[in-house]
């Protein structure tokens, strides 16, 4: 088995099995004066229609205190969550509310992007921890007056296991006649890979790649109405895969992360006083070059490298270390040295 090879389930993912986003437009209740001001209606129209629909009629001058505060829900529906499961919620005020600490969610509806409601969210905040906010120190009438920039308001806030699962979404595999992988990273070689090592797995040909990102699976007829164990075989097969060659440069920190298959062609690279040569090898320097490491260099003088042609990143990166070029230089080298067509990969720049 390959040191490389990796898990299926770390790499893929079967199509449908995937996260769901929920959102809310809730009122939390109970805070000590932190809450919406009075201009804000934001809070104060949601929570008389709240009001409204349990039969309790009241007029918005009668909310006062900076007592509530609008908020905005969000929350994740895993995939195959059942009735009855709990979700983590997390709030964010919408108004001027200062702080959410100490209050409450009422209970809220939660819906998918179909407007259908999934979940129904309930309960204390939390998340927020002590000295995140000056509604620590100061006294809520003197924060109200601050501006908002300096109020280093704690506008958000977590109920963990705060939403209880309604409906559920269903995906019945048994039921199933075919199955698709997605590639969390698509590759035409990594699909091809699959594919086959599906069907020498399972002994029939079963598995084709759609495209670089999608095996397709026809599920076979020992498997029928029993998909879940064949998702579970494909699963824990492991497979070597094979990515695009790129390097990512971090210029705050002065990172460089590259893979294995970055290949630099013959070049001369000179930054600050420092240089370095990537040229094809001599005959002379061919016979001797059997029985070193391809890591190795021949060293000219003390600022000067010479590699060979086709020579890897990391043969670059350890020829400027060893002249002492500093991780600022080496970016500039690189970003160089791809504008001049020399660096075989993708350069991802942060």
């Amino acid at each position: 088995m390959d040191l490389w090879a990796v898990r299926v389930k770390d790499i893929a993912s079967l199509r449908g099995a995937r996260d769901n986003q929920l959102i809310g437009f809730g009122i939390v209740v109970g805070l000590d004066g932190t809450g919406d001001s009075a201009e804000s209606l934001l809070s104060r129209k949601p929570i008389i229609n709240a009001l409204e629909r349990i039969g309790i009629s009241l007029d918005s001058a009668d909310i006062a205190g900076r007592s509530l505060a609008a908020v905005w829900l969000t929350a994740t529906l895993p995939p195959f969550a059942k009735s009855g499961q709990r979700l983590d919620v997390t709030a964010a005020t919408i108004g001027d509310s200062i702080s959410l600490r100490g209050g409450v969610l009422i209970m809220t509806p939660l819906r998918g992007p179909n407007r259908l409601v999934y979940a129904v969210a309930q309960g204390p905040i939390a998340g927020i921890p002590r000295g995140v906010s000056r509604a620590d120190a100061l006294p809520a009438e003197e924060l109200a007056n601050l501006p908002i920039g300096q109020r280093m308001v704690a506008s958000v806030g977590t109920i963990p296991g705060g939403a209880i699962v309604e409906r559920e979404i269903n995906l019945n595999l048994n039921s199933r006649a075919r199955l698709y992988m997605n590639l969390r990273s698509p590759d035409f070689t990594t699909a091809f890979r699959l594919a086959k090592l599906i069907n020498q797995t399972l002994g029939i040909r079963s598995a084709r790649a759609k495209d670089a990102g999608t095996v397709e699976i026809s599920v076979p007829d020992s498997y029928l109405g029993n998909t879940v164990e064949l998702v579970s075989y494909i699963e824990n097969l492991e497979i070597s895969p094979d990515n695009t060659a790129q390097v990512v440069l971090d210029e705050r920190s002065g990172t460089v992360v590259m893979g294995g298959s970055v290949r630099i062609s013959p070049i001369a690279i000179s930054q600050n006083g420092l240089s370095m040569q990537v040229k094809l090898p001599t005959p002379e320097q061919q016979e001797g070059a059997e029985n070193q490491a391809a890591a190795d260099a021949n060293t000219l003088r003390s600022d000067v490298f010479m590699l060979k042609g086709g020579a890897d990143l990391k043969e670059i990166v350890d020829g400027f270390n060893k002249i002492g070029a500093s991780s600022r230089d080496l970016i500039e080298v690189l970003k160089s040295v791809k504008a001049a067509g020399a660096l075989h990969a993708d350069l991802v720049i942060r």
